[in-house]
């Protein structure tokens, strides 16, 4: 018998000897059969959902895949190993696949609820070429294209629900050929009813849109198909300056001669091509005056006017790279003692990422002496900057950029005093709160104005404290605005949950307006 057979043999008469009950207590205990109520939950009933949608998609094309997942806190389903054949009319089964190693849906998270947000994220995508109209199918599998392959693909769409405004990006590399970004940013998206048609009729304002198209490869491909002739430096800046012209000339129709920027817009084309190179980019962006521009039925009912509205301009510089500030500049506006005389626009750049890199921190270097200087739009850029990182100091901005009433700030200043500790509220107002008005004690519409405007914190500092008193008086004066205004303060902070700390608010309150009431002999001034 070897030494581990011998082991073996010792542990099994062990085990044998020991009584039952101890047996029993070494076996694991059978599993609980779970309950109804532990299957209900939201992650269950989400991905179940989830499964029911795709089941319905089925209508439209055949759909498999490995798992879904979802989670429904953060508004995100995910999807593993997915292949859809669509079912196009006309075209042979199996024409058109699409496969997916991993797709991802994002929704606007539970917590977040000002907008509405539809983001799609594809990895890993292959895309057969019969899926494109059958002359494009032809010419990439002439260039040995069966399948094209997109590492990575995005839909992200954002729609804002106080403006009715919509922001859409739709980005993705294709191996081999190009990379592509289309943006848009839509003002206002309308959709109305016609009531004798019984249709929907819907409009968007235009504000800005670009597609940038970088060469990834088939600038290369595209030289095999060329003749000789245009290989040469700048030849084909003429051919393509024609072809775009002529193509102007055809879309304005019969006797609609091309207009000034449409013969801009041709030589601007011919210009790019002329310098394009391996790994460069075509840059087709709106330049709109006076926007935004209203795109419905009516305005693309005239190309020629259609065209010259948007007036889209085509170069090889993306928006992004031509606002972007000099870096010699940046660099000496961060190493400045002192601010800047252009200290503002350096700082916007860096708290909204738009013409530098986004650097809250380094923003507030230079935006910070502007608005303790007074300067609101500073104090605005600060609000907005440092809203979720630093709740208190951007309440502290956004009270004095609403005082002047600034375009945002309002807004800005609700959505952080909703989470904000009431003493971190009060103390931020406190700063601001002057003393009362003499004028006031006279004028008892001057009085209810003063109150709602110190509540709103539009035109004055908000002042819980100040509006309460100026309400009081007011009430104390006969005003039913003001008793209203009066409860609504208290009402409002018993609802956050800062009843205790109000009340002894109000008691010190009340005892101030009785003090003036009598001090100032209101009764006698608004007589």
């Amino acid at each position: 018998m070897t030494r581990f057979t011998r082991h073996l043999a010792a542990g099994a008469m062990t085990l044998a000897a020991l009584p039952a009950s101890a047996q029993d207590q070494a076996a694991p205990p059978p599993p609980a059969r779970p309950s109804f109520w532990q299957m209900i939950t939201a992650e269950r009933l989400a991905t179940g959902a989830m499964h029911s949608v795709m089941t319905w998609a089925r209508l439209l094309a055949d759909i498999r895949y490995d798992q879904l997942s979802v989670d429904p806190v953060a508004a995100r389903a995910t999807l593993t190993g997915i292949e859809i054949v669509p079912l196009i009319p006309g075209l042979p089964v199996d024409a058109c696949r699409i496969t997916a190693a991993r797709v991802t849906i994002n929704g606007n998270p539970l917590d977040r609820i000002g907008a509405g947000r539809l983001r799609l994220v594809l990895d890993g995508m292959d895309i057969a070429a019969g899926c494109l109209p059958p002359e494009g199918a032809n010419m990439l599998r002439g260039m040995g294209f069966a399948t094209l392959h997109a590492p990575w693909a995005e839909l992200d769409l954002l729609y804002d629900h106080a403006s009715g405004g919509v922001r859409a990006r739709l980005s993705a590399d294709f191996d081999r050929l190009a990379s592509l970004n289309l943006s848009a940013d839509l003002d206002y998206v309308s959709y109305r009813m016609d009531f004798e048609t019984e249709e929907p009729v819907v409009a968007a304002d235009l504000t800005h849109a670009e597609l940038v198209l970088r060469d990834l490869g088939a600038w290369t491909l595209a030289q095999n198909f060329l003749p000789p002739e245009l290989k040469q430096p700048g030849a084909l800046g003429p051919v393509i300056a024609g072809a775009v012209a002529q193509a102007m000339a055809g879309a304005n129709g019969p006797e609609m001669p091309a207009s000034e920027k449409q013969r801009g817009f041709a030589t601007q084309a011919g210009t790019v091509a002329a310098g394009f190179a391996p790994g460069g980019r075509v840059v087709l962006s709106t330049s709109i005056a006076d926007g935004p521009f209203r795109l419905d039925e009516a305005s693309v009912e005239s190309f020629r006017a259609l065209f010259d509205a948007l007036n889209p301009q085509v170069g090889a510089r993306p928006t992004a790279l031509q606002v972007a500030l000099p870096v010699a500049a940046l660099q000496a506006a961060l190493n400045a003692e002192e601010p800047p005389a252009d200290a503002l626009a350096f700082g916007r750049a860096l708290m909204t990422g738009i013409g530098a890199p986004r650097n809250p921190a380094q923003g507030l270097k230079l935006l910070l002496p502007l608005a303790r200087a007074g300067n609101t739009e500073a104090s605005l850029l600060i609000a907005r900057g440092v809203a979720e990182s630093q709740p208190a100091n951007a309440y502290a901005h956004a009270l004095r950029a609403a005082a002047t009433n600034r375009p945002g700030a309002l807004a800005i200043l609700d959505r952080i005093e909703r989470d904000l500790p009431y003493a971190q509220v009060i103390e931020a107002q406190n700063v601001l709160m002057a003393g009362p008005e003499d004028a006031l004690y006279g004028d008892l519409a001057a009085m209810r104005a003063a109150a709602r405007d110190f509540l709103t914190g539009a035109g004055r500092p908000r002042s819980w404290r100040a509006a309460y008193y100026w309400a009081s008086m007011a009430a104390a004066a006969g005003d039913p605005s003001g008793a209203a205004l009066r409860d609504e303060i208290t009402e409002t902070l018993r609802l956050r949950g800062d009843a205790a700390a109000w009340a002894a608010e109000t008691e010190s309150l009340e005892n101030g307006v009785l003090r003036d009431w009598m001090g100032k002999d209101v009764p006698a001034r608004l007589r």
